[in-house]
């Protein structure tokens, strides 16, 4: 025997549990206290029917955590107090006495905080504890029906069952039609939850300008930037092209707009396909892999230089696709200006001069000058690092000939400067070196920490070469080499396959991908009607379908034990006194009446207490009536 009320307090506490879990992350650290206290305290004092607070302390916190929490209320963010002052509410109404409308009061909070939580962050999780939420709160309902007919109401457990059984039928049927007008109401790219509360934006580890020696230590941003889905990369082509820098301001290196280059074709292998899901961040920079030949799925400027960004903002999840050709060079035409690309900084040192003039007067050929280019940073035996880097009035030259420490800025900067005084126009590019692919759902998670410089040169016969003189660093393989090696564990793997599925599944399936579709579909049910269908086809299809068939008419043939006596009783009379006396309308009482037989009329007794009590016969039972059917 199970108490109602008794059920329906433990129901609360779940549910305030399931409601919680997705937002405790995001509370401050007393109210994360005093809701993770209430639910262990609650649940002992509904056992006991004591309770610490009086309705009118009650009322009073639950008063001052909403107004604690008002005004904390801005245009930036809506949803976290107010989730937070729901929290305060629903921690109130487990420690208070409940009645029929306070589990009621308790349902509707919880559902509202889940709701607030994907106005905070919305993660694969959030569908588990939909469903979670889902069916306790249904069946919660349905209990609550019968507990306001019978306060000290005391249910066998097998009638419980059955009422538990209806309150999970309900919700069953709920979450298909949920998914179903998920597919087919429109949304918009720009969700509610964004007009409500912004998307988190990522702090970027890609910067806009290039100035080194700005800090004499950095660290990395462990946040993702990026999921990159496609095929699989040598470790030199894993370049992400984000930003092109051409002028030298101030110690800075910054963009400005370049004089018109006329492309005439990308020279290298043959081009890959990949789809971009970038994480919200405050630029408009399209990432992309290098080179870039053709950005589609976004609407987007494009400069000369290989640059995209995107014409609206990019602080919600999306998906667009690139074009590329990983490592190739780009052939321009004769007439670029090449002088734009030869300035060089205002503050450069004597000893950068004369190297820069040493390399010149070697040879009027850019291949030959870029070689000794290279053995010079070779040479000079340079690490990378991201502490006790240069500063001071010239950190390029501290770099090169001094503390020879810095990250890809330093090497970048220096490198172009030297390429420029040597007679070589060079620019800097700015993006994300490296990646860890994910073999399960074949992409790349690039993360933040990975923002990196390096370097385009124009070579004699206009071809914009990549080169990354960081990678001469004597310590390359420990470093920059490490962005590459990394492999995620097989479970890491299936936990971002998760979020990635999530991610296109949920977050970014918006009004296009829903007529991509519907479009897709349409097709390939056109393509079916036009299709000769081979005889090996339609065995397997007729086999299937058999199968089903079977499987179908086993299930269907499933009877009850009652059921399965009561063909047994029938058929013993049958063989006993003849079809024409047993009809197959005959019930049972009947019968035993017309063949005034005590074991029918016993049998009948036993079933009939069963049935007409709507019960199952019991173990007992059922072995008396085996007894009764021996008799016969």
């Amino acid at each position: 025997m199970v108490r109602i009320k008794a059920l329906l307090d433990s129901l609360a506490c779940v549910v305030a549990l399931f409601s919680l879990a997705p937002v405790l992350t995001y509370l401050d650290r007393p109210l994360q206290l005093f809701a993770l206290l209430a639910l262990p305290v609650a649940f002992w004092c509904d056992r006991r029917k004591r309770y610490p607070l009086p309705p009118w302390l009650a009322t009073l916190i639950a008063v001052a955590g909403i107004a604690l929490y008002a005004v904390q209320i801005t245009r930036e963010d809506v949803a976290t107090p107010v989730v937070h002052a729901l929290v305060v509410l629903l921690s109130i109404r487990l420690l208070s006495p409940k009645q029929g409308r306070d589990y009621l009061q308790i349902f509707v909070l919880a559902l509202f905080i889940l709701a607030g939580s994907s106005l905070i962050h919305l993660e694969i999780s959030f569908i588990l504890y939909l469903v979670l939420l889902v069916f306790s709160v249904t069946l919660g309902l349905v209990i609550l029906t019968v507990f306001v007919t019978d306060k000290q109401l005391v249910m066998p457990r097998r009638d419980l069952m059955k009422l538990i059984k209806v309150g999970l039928i309900l919700p069953s049927f709920s979450l298909l039609l949920m998914m179903i007008f998920f597919v087919v109401l429109p949304r918009t790219r720009h969700p509610l939850w964004n007009f409500l509360n912004p998307t988190a934006q990522a702090t970027a580890g890609l910067a806009e300008t290039v100035q080194p020696g700005a800090f004499s230590q950095i660290s990395a941003i462990k946040k993702l930037s990026f999921r990159a889905e496609g095929p699989e990369l040598a470790p030199e082509d894993r370049y992400w092209r984000a930003l092109v820098l051409n002028r030298s301001e101030k110690g800075r290196w910054i963009r400005i707009e370049p004089p018109p280059e006329r492309l005439i074709r990308v020279a290298g292998p043959r081009s890959v396909i990949f789809a971009i899901y970038p994480e919200p961040r405050r630029d408009r920079y399209l990432v992309t892999l290098d080179r870039p030949t053709l950005v589609s799925g976004i609407r987007h400027y494009s400069t000369v230089d290989q640059m995209f960004t995107a014409r609206s903002d990019l602080d919600h999840p999306l998906r667009f696709e690139v074009r590329a050709s990983p490592g190739a060079d780009l052939l321009v035409a004769a007439d670029i200006d090449r002088n734009f690309y030869l300035q060089t900084p205002q503050q450069v040192s004597t000893r950068m001069r004369q190297i820069a003039a040493g390399i010149t007067a070697l040879s009027p050929n850019s291949e030959v000058r870029l070689t000794a280019l290279a053995d010079f940073f070779r040479e000079q035996q340079l690490s990378y690092a991201q502490d006790d880097l240069s500063a001071g009035p010239d950190p390029i030259d501290d770099f090169l000939f001094g503390k020879k420490r810095g990250y890809c800025e330093f090497f970048a900067s220096a490198y172009v400067t030297l390429a420029r005084l040597s007679g070589i126009p060079a620019r800097l590019v700015g993006g994300y070196y490296g990646g860890e692919y994910n073999s399960l759902g074949d992409y790349y998670l690039v993360g933040e920490e990975t923002a990196h410089v390096w370097t385009e040169v124009l070579t004699t016969d206009n071809h914009w070469r990549r080169i990354d003189p960081s990678q001469w660093a004597v310590n390359v393989a420990s470093t920059l080499g490490t962005r590459n090696l990394a492999k995620l564990s097989a479970l890491q793997q299936l936990i971002d396959s998760l979020n990635y599925h999530w991610v296109q599944a949920v977050v970014i399936f918006d009004l296009a991908r829903q007529m991509t579709i519907f479009l897709e579909t349409g097709d390939r049910l056109r393509s079916l009607r036009s299709v000769e269908v081979s005889n090996d086809w339609w065995q397997k299809t007729s086999l299937l379908l058999g199968s089903l068939f079977l499987v179908w008419i086993l299930i269907r043939r499933r009877k009850s034990p009652e059921a399965k006596l009561l063909e047994r009783f029938r058929s013993r009379l049958v063989k006993r006194y003849g079809p024409e006396v047993i009809r197959p309308s005959s019930g049972l009482g009947e019968i035993s009446e017309q063949l005034d037989n005590d074991a029918c009329r016993e049998f009948a007794r036993i079933y009939y207490d069963a049935i007409f009590h709507d019960r199952s016969l019991t173990g007992r039972e059922l072995a008396s009536l085996k007894l009764l059917l021996k008799r016969l």
